[in-house]
């Protein structure tokens, strides 16, 4: 009977510990907010925070007097995301040229799109670029580690960018085609008749 009881207890202690866990971990704040409420605290009210659930990259828009403001921006958002996310610091620097960057940006995707169309290995393959101030964000889906990986040199290696994250999600699926479709059956047709069996041709 003792253990019967014990056995109980027991079994409550870790419902009631497994219940308490799913209550945090709910009501944990988003990343967005963490930051967001920590760039005020650090008097940073000019940094526009958006999280990206799906690839858990936070993004730092807007713009910031200073080099070292925008590097502190960075600072404080690594340390309220940890591990649970990548920093995307897109934030650029008042007085810089807006335009100049935005033609950078146009320059910058349009080279990535060209070096993923020009392989071959990477047909099939889904692969988005967002580029903004210099930093690409790279979604979508590849087959293996090795064009996840390919793929990130392209942007790393191309002029005038400044940080990668390279978001992509490996799918070992991906690219293979189903079915082979059956071809339709040709329809047979006399394509010269014969006068005597058509008496409608004379």
């Amino acid at each position: 009977m003792r253990l019967r009881t014990s056995l109980a207890g027991l079994f409550a202690v870790m419902l009631s510990a497994t219940l308490m866990g799913a209550c945090s971990s709910s009501s944990a704040p988003d990343p967005k907010e963490r930051v967001s409420n920590d760039l005020k605290s650090a008097d940073i009210k000019t940094v526009d925070v958006d999280y990206d659930r799906d690839a858990r990259v936070l993004h730092l828009k807007g713009s910031v007097d200073t080099p070292a403001e925008k590097a502190r921006a960075e600072d404080i958002a690594h340390r309220a995301v940890g591990t649970a996310g990548t920093i995307a610091n897109e934030l650029t620097i008042k007085g810089a040229n807006d335009r100049t960057a935005d033609d950078w940006d146009t320059a910058i995707s349009r080279e990535l799109n060209a070096k993923v169309n020009n392989d071959r290995a990477l047909e099939n393959r889904t692969v988005n670029f967002e580029v903004n101030n210099g930093v690409v964000t790279i979604k979508g889906e590849v087959k293996t580690e090795a064009e996840k990986d390919k793929v990130g040199d392209f942007a790393k290696s191309t002029e005038n960018v400044k940080n990668v994250v390279n978001a992509l999600e490996i799918n070992p699926r991906m690219g293979q085609t189903g079915a082979t479709p059956s071809r339709p059956v040709p329809i047979e047709r006399n394509e010269h008749p014969d006068p005597k069996t058509n008496p409608s041709r004379r």
